[in-house]
């Protein structure tokens, strides 16, 4: 049986009986110094207790649910549609009752096998191959540091595999040792949630961690999504609002009430000079910190937060959000390189990536959506442009394997790889939300260059939020900023090597993504024959030979013009199979790694200890992690 459900319906401004829509007056929005707290916090109080009816799900959904009578089943979806295996039923009536709505889906072109990509169906190479290689598709360092319009960007979800940074169990292995960590390149909370999460149940120790990104959209970002994690009393509805705030393009109109609830404390106590410096508390064991908020930053948290009712309000509306969403996810230049992207997926698979590029939002497919009437405007610019590149994905940087047992675990199928991404991301969060209850955790944020901030820290800029010249960091994590287009190694080392604590177990980790830019055998592609072969022989060993000369696209070549297609899919493939571990260190002496190393008393670690060398995501399939300490 279906059950009525309000919350589909499209909600232009929450409110509670017996009280006016929220409006807060656009003059007192636009300079935080200036707005009354006192009273804008009295006209949030019953606001934010405002609540959608389809909160956090514990378990896959029945799939019927029919938007135009605003009901939706309230039972578990068990029953997964037998040729799509992208939604679940309870029963066959539901199916039934859906199938009109479903079909639509479930016969999606991207689904059919006589799908092909553009090129092939207009007898052509593909854009990225050979003459016709786009601007977009760097080829050398010069080109990487001058992206195309809709292939640079911030990067708001990350672009490294998660890494649990302290690793306890194979370093320390003392449940109660306090640790000082530093993600001084951090991107978003990938690293943190991983590694806090990691830790076990019963750790006793302190936890300070630094969070620095120079990105004021980042920064800002892991400001508020430590704000909600650490202040929503609930720990499920404190995972799903960080989940959607995160990763989701929309989000529930109440979840925003939510965000500023949280948010709006926060800038009281860090203008209040009774308080200003002082750690934020997050519940009662935790707390965070900020030495300032500029205005870039001070602007860029009102345009997250508030949603314009009149032109001259921060934030984003929602049909300006979705038409530029529309306009890079599916720009027409780009077509090729969505078609390549999904040549390499199984035909479901093809269906649940499209529906997030159409949609953005972060829940199984069919789970009810109607009430995310509300753009998350931390994901675009000041002025309403995308932040990130046409190809972004919630899924890069995670274990995908856990990504589908935990989708599993509730439910879910593989083919619907976004709802296990929901599962996977609520339980993660929902963790964290508990850890930083219950652990004792400091989180200092700062948005400074990596290292004018170890600079800084030396002359004592800090010392009041207690980040002394003589700080010293169990763990410091770099991030990409090793990369030579970037702050390189040399400068790196040099700046952090000095706030290194001294034993065997503390480390520097960093991560190398554009070495094979300058590095030409570092792909399969420059290896000459012999690394080719060697590829090659792996790749028939993993595949067993059964499909080798089938189109890893999903398709049989029938003329020439489609050979640069499989040729493509299949280096990418072989990519993977390719040893570079010796083109990897040629790279490293070409660097003067050694000397780097003699300067800074810093020792290359060949055994790791915190991650593996390669930590393989399907990007490139070459980027490779470092470790150094001192001893």
């Amino acid at each position: 049986m279906a059950r009525r459900s309000a919350s589909l319906k499209p909600i232009p401004s929450p409110h509670c009986e017996g009280t006016a829509p929220f409006q807060a007056p656009p003059e007192k929005l636009t300079n935080i110094d200036q707005i009354d707290f006192h009273e804008f916090e009295n006209l949030l109080g019953d606001y934010s207790k405002v609540l959608p009816l389809h909160l956090s799900l514990a378990i896959l959904p029945c799939a019927n649910v029919q938007p135009a009578q605003y009901s939706a089943c309230d039972k578990p979806g068990n029953k997964a549609c037998s040729a799509c295996k992208l939604v679940s039923y309870c029963s066959k009536e539901c199916q039934a009752a859906h199938w009109k709505d479903h079909k639509t889906v479930c016969k999606l072109f991207l689904r059919s096998s006589d799908w092909q990509p553009s090129w092939v169906i207009e007898g052509r190479a593909p854009c990225f191959v050979g003459a016709e290689s786009s601007k977009d598709e760097p080829r050398d360092g010069k080109a990487f540091l001058n992206p195309g319009e809709f292939n640079g960007g911030c990067a708001l979800w990350g672009n490294i595999p998660a890494i649990d940074l302290i690793n306890l169990s194979v370093n320390e292995a003392d449940a109660r040792k306090d640790f000082s960590i530093a993600f001084v390149a951090s991107g978003d909370l990938r690293h943190v949630m991983k590694t806090i999460n990691s830790l076990p149940s019963d750790y006793s120790g302190k936890l300070d961690i630094l969070l620095n990104d120079e990105n004021p959209f980042v920064f800002c970002r892991n400001l508020i999504l430590l704000l909600i994690l650490g202040g929503v009393p609930d720990e499920n509805l404190a995972a799903d609002v960080a989940l959607h705030f995160w990763y989701s393009v929309f989000m529930p109109a109440e979840y925003r009430l939510q965000i500023i609830r949280r948010v709006t404390p926060f800038l009281k106590y860090f203008i209040d000079p009774a308080t200003q410096g002082k750690g934020y508390p997050l519940g009662t064991t935790s707390s965070l910190g900020t030495p300032w908020l500029g205005e870039e930053h001070r602007t860029y948290i009102q345009h997250c937060i508030f949603e314009p009712d009149e032109p001259q309000t921060p934030g984003l509306a929602i049909d300006d959000a979705q038409t530029e969403y529309d306009r890079v996810r599916m720009a027409p230049s780009r077509r090729d390189y969505r078609d390549r992207m999904y040549g390499n997926l199984k035909p479901s698979h093809r269906v649940a990536f499209y529906t997030f590029r159409r949609y953005g939002i972060v829940l199984p497919l069919g789970a009810a959506n109607a009430h995310f009437n509300c753009a998350n405007s931390s994901l675009f610019s000041l002025k309403g442009k995308w932040l990130q590149t046409d190809h972004a994905d919630p899924l890069a940087g995670w274990d995908i394997e856990e990504v589908i047992q935990s989708g599993k675990a509730h439910g879910a199928q593989v083919e619907d790889i976004y709802g296990c991404l929901y599962f996977f991301l609520s339980t993660h969060l929902r963790t964290l939300a508990q850890r930083i209850r219950k652990f004792r955790i400091t989180f200092k944020l700062f948005s400074v260059e990596a290292c004018a901030l170890s600079k800084d820290i030396e002359e004592n800029i800090f010392v009041d939020m207690g980040v002394a010249s003589n700080a010293r960091f169990d763990r410091v994590e770099v991030s990409n900023i090793l990369d030579y287009n970037y702050v390189g190694m040399r400068n790196v080392l040099t700046a952090w090597s000095p706030l290194l604590v001294q034993g065997k177990h503390a480390a520097i980790v960093g991560y190398f993504m554009n070495w094979v830019m300058v590095q030409k055998d570092g792909r399969v592609e420059g290896a000459g024959k012999s690394g080719m072969d060697q590829a090659f022989e792996q790749l028939v060993k993993r595949r067993k030979g059964s499909a080798l000369f089938n189109s890893p696209l999903g398709f049989i070549p029938n003329n020439a013009g489609t050979l640069p297609t499989q040729a493509v899919s299949l280096a990418m493939e072989m990519d993977a199979m390719y040893e570079n571990s010796k083109s990897f260190e040629k790279y490293l002496k070409k660097e003067k790694l050694d000397n780097v190393l003699r300067e800074t008393k810093l020792k290359s670690r060949r055994q790791h200890k915190i991650v593996p060398h390669t930590k393989l995501q399907a990007n490139t399939w070459v980027e490779r992690f470092v470790e150094f300490s001192r001893e």
